[in-house]
C-alpha cells in the first residue's frame, strides 16, 4: 500500500475538521438551539426575616484621618541680672536631650503608651534653672511689694496734705498777704520810734557838748597842763620836790580836772555814738521797708498763685493719687507677672516631663511622622509625633440640593467599607456646608461631612483613604417583617408571594406590604418570621440561570436591612434553583 504524502496529509486533516464542523453546527441548529430558545422557570428561595428596615440614599467616599500632634513647645528660657548693675540683663537657657524614642512611623499607638525619653541630666539641668530663676523671681516681687507699699504710702500722705491745703487754702492765702502788710507796718512803727528817739539823742550830744564847753570855758587846762608837766619833769630830774605838798596839790587839781574834760568828752561822744546808731538803724529799717514794699505786690501774687495751687491740688489729688497708684501697680504687677510666668514655665516643664522625663501618648492611633531620635537636642519647638486618631476619622461627600434639604447634623448613617463588606458602622454629620461646591446650571452640591463611630477595635482596622458606601436613612421600620423585593409579585393593585404548597407545587399568596427599597419589602401581613417564598423569573438558557442567581440589587437609591437572619442574594447557588416548567395559569398549583 501506497503511503500518503505530508502535503495530502494536512489536507485530508483539514477536511475532516470542516465536515466534523458542519454536523456540529447542524446538529446544534436543529436539536439543540430551539431548545435554548425556549423561556425556563426558576425558583430561588429566600426567607421571610425580622428586623429593621431602613430606606434613604446612599453615597460614597474615601475615608480621612485627622492628624493630632504632641508638641514640644515650652519656653525654657529665663532673664537673670548681673548683681553689680540691675540694668545688665542676661537670657539663659537650658535643653532637654533625647535618650531614646519607643515609636516609629506606620505604627499604632494606645492612649498612655510611651513615645519619648529625655535624659535625666538634662531634665535636672533645666529644672535647676528654673527653681532658680524662681526663687529671684519671688525676692524681686518681695521687694516689689515693700516698695509698692511704701510708695502708696507717701502717695496718700501726698493727697491728705492736699486735700488739707485746699480746704485751709483761703485761710493760707490771707496769712500770707496779711503778714507782708503786718511787716511793712512794723517797719515803719519802727523806724517813727528811731525817728522820735533821734531829737532827743541829737538835744544829748548838744547838752554834752555843752557841758565840755563850759568846762573849757571856765579853767585854763592848758596852764594846768604846762604846771603838771614842768612838775613831772622836776620829779624825774632831781628825784624829789621841796615842797611836795604844794606839788601834790598841783597834781590832784590837774588829775580832777582832767578827769572832768574826760568824762565831758566821753559824754559827748557816747551822745554822738548813741545817735549814729539811731540814724544807721533808721537807714537799715528804710531800706528793708523799701524792699518789703517793692516785695509787697510779689509776694501778694506768689500768695495768690499758692492759693491757686492748692485749690487746683485739691481738685485733682484724686486724679493724681489714682495715677500714682497706677503706676505703683504697674510695677508691681510686672514683678508679680514675671514671677506668675515663671511659674507657669515649671509648672508646663513639669507637666511635660513629668516624674520620669517620659513623654507618653494622649490618644491611640496610627503614627505618621516621628520629629526627634535619640542624641537630638530640642532647642526649639517642634512636633514630637504625628499621629491619626482613631476617634477622628471623617468622611466627605458631595450631596446634591434635592438630598442634602433632608440631613440635619446630628443624624445617624450607616457607613459600610468596601474592605468590610459584612460589616456595618455608624456615622454621625458632622456638618453640612451652607455653601455651594458647584454652582453651574446643572449639578449643585454641597459638603457633608461625616464621623465615624463604633469600639475601638473595630475602628483599629480603618485606614485613611478606604472607600466607603454611606446610606443616609430617609424612613425606618423597626422590629418589623421583610423580604427581597424580588419576592413580590403585584397583580391588580395586590401583592402576592410564592409559596411552596404540600402538594410541592408553587402557588401565589397574598401579603399586605409596607415600606421598601430597592432590596427588601416590608410585610405587614400574610406571612411569618421564618416563612420560605420564591423568587420566580424566566430565563432562556443555562447560562442566563446562572447569571440570574449572582445577580445584585442596584445601589442607586439602595437602603439596608438589618437582622441575624438577613438575607442576601449573593448566598444562593444553583442547588436553590428549580428548573420545573411555569403552569400555564398564573395562579400556578392554586
Amino acid at each position: 500500500m501506497k503511503k500518503l504524502s505530508r502535503k495530502k496529509k494536512i489536507r485530508y486533516a483539514a477536511i475532516a475538521l470542516a465536515l466534523l464542523l458542519l454536523i456540529g453546527g447542524a446538529c446544534y441548529t436543529v436539536l439543540i438551539a430551539p431548545y435554548l430558545s425556549q423561556e425556563q422557570w426558576v425558583y430561588i428561595e429566600t426567607e421571610v426575616v425580622r428586623g429593621t428596615l431602613t430606606t434613604g440614599m446612599e453615597e460614597s467616599g474615601t475615608l480621612e484621618y485627622g492628624i493630632s500632634t504632641i508638641e514640644y513647645d515650652l519656653d525654657l528660657s529665663v532673664t537673670t541680672s548681673d548683681a553689680d548693675d540691675d540694668d545688665d540683663e542676661e537670657t539663659v537657657e537650658k535643653y532637654l536631650k533625647v535618650e531614646e524614642v519607643y515609636v516609629a512611623s506606620g505604627q499604632r499607638i494606645t492612649e498612655g503608651e510611651a513615645v519619648l525619653k529625655f535624659t535625666d541630666s538634662s531634665v535636672s539641668d533645666v529644672r535647676k534653672l528654673l527653681q532658680s530663676a524662681l526663687v529671684d523671681a519671688r525676692s524681686d516681687y518681695a521687694e516689689a511689694e515693700s516698695t509698692y507699699e511704701l510708695a502708696l504710702l507717701e502717695a496718700q500722705t501726698t493727697y491728705d496734705t492736699s486735700m488739707i491745703s485746699q480746704s485751709y487754702a483761703s485761710e493760707i492765702y490771707q496769712y500770707a498777704t496779711s503778714s507782708v502788710s503786718d511787716n511793712i507796718t512794723s517797719l515803719q512803727l519802727e523806724i517813727s520810734q528811731l525817728e522820735s528817739e533821734t531829737a532827743s539823742l541829737e538835744e544829748a550830744v548838744t547838752e554834752a557838748q555843752e557841758s565840755l564847753n563850759e568846762l573849757l570855758a571856765d579853767y585854763d587846762y592848758s596852764a594846768l597842763f604846762e604846771l603838771y608837766e614842768g612838775t613831772m619833769a622836776l620829779i624825774e630830774e632831781d628825784g624829789y620836790i621841796e615842797n611836795t605838798a604844794n606839788y601834790m596839790q598841783i597834781i590832784e587839781l590837774y588829775e580832777s580836772r582832767m578827769n572832768s574834760y574826760n568824762n565831758a568828752v566821753s559824754a559827748v561822744e557816747k551822745a554822738e555814738e548813741a545817735l549814729q546808731d539811731n540814724l544807721d538803724q533808721i537807714e537799715e529799717l528804710e531800706s528793708e521797708l523799701a524792699q518789703a514794699q517793692a516785695q509787697a505786690s510779689i509776694g501778694e501774687m506768689q500768695a495768690a498763685q499758692t492759693y491757686e495751687s492748692s485749690l487746683l491740688d485739691g481738685e485733682y489729688a484724686e486724679t493724681t493719687y489714682n495715677a500714682t497708684v497706677a503706676d505703683l501697680k504697674e510695677d508691681l504687677e510686672e514683678a508679680a507677672g514675671t514671677l506668675e510666668e515663671i511659674q507657669d514655665q515649671i509648672d508646663a516643664f513639669e507637666a511635660f516631663v513629668g516624674d520620669d522625663g517620659i513623654i507618653y501618648a494622649d490618644g491611640a492611633g496610627i503614627i505618621t511622622s516621628v520629629g526627634y531620635e535619640a542624641g537630638d537636642t530640642l532647642t526649639g519647638t517642634g512636633t514630637i509625633i504625628s499621629y491619626a486618631p482613631t476617634s477622628d476619622m471623617t468622611i466627605s461627600i458631595d450631596s446634591t440640593q434635592e438630598d442634602v434639604v433632608s440631613m440635619t447634623v446630628g443624624d445617624t448613617v450607616a457607613v459600610e467599607f468596601t474592605t468590610y463588606p459584612d460589616e456595618t458602622y455608624e456615622g454621625t454629620i458632622l456638618s453640612i456646608d451652607t455653601t455651594a461646591t458647584s454652582r453651574s446650571s446643572s449639578t449643585i452640591s454641597y459638603t457633608v461631612v461625616i464621623g465615624i463611630g463604633g469600639e475601638e477595635e473595630a475602628l483599629e482596622k480603618l485606614y485613611g483613604g478606604m472607600t466607603a458606601d454611606i446610606t443616609f436613612v430617609t424612613e425606618q421600620s423597626e422590629d418589623t417583617l421583610y423580604v427581597s423585593r424580588k419576592a413580590v409579585v403585584t397583580e391588580d393593585g395586590h401583592s402576592y408571594v410564592y409559596v411552596l404548597s404540600n402538594s410541592g407545587e408553587y402557588e401565589l399568596q397574598e401579603v399586605t406590604t409596607g415600606l421598601s427599597n430597592t432590596s427588601y419589602i416590608e410585610i405587614l401581613s400574610g406571612l411569618e418570621e421564618g416563612d420560605i417564598v420564591y423568587i420566580a423569573s424566566t430565563v432562556s438558557s443555562l447560562e442566563e440561570v446562572e447569571d440570574t442567581s449572582t445577580d445584585t440589587d442596584s445601589t442607586s437609591d439602595t437602603t439596608t436591612a438589618s437582622d441575624s437572619g438577613e438575607f442576601n442574594i449573593e448566598d444562593f447557588n444553583m442547588g436553590d434553583m428549580n428548573m420545573d416548567s411555569m403552569p400555564s395559569d398564573m395562579g400556578g398549583g392554586r
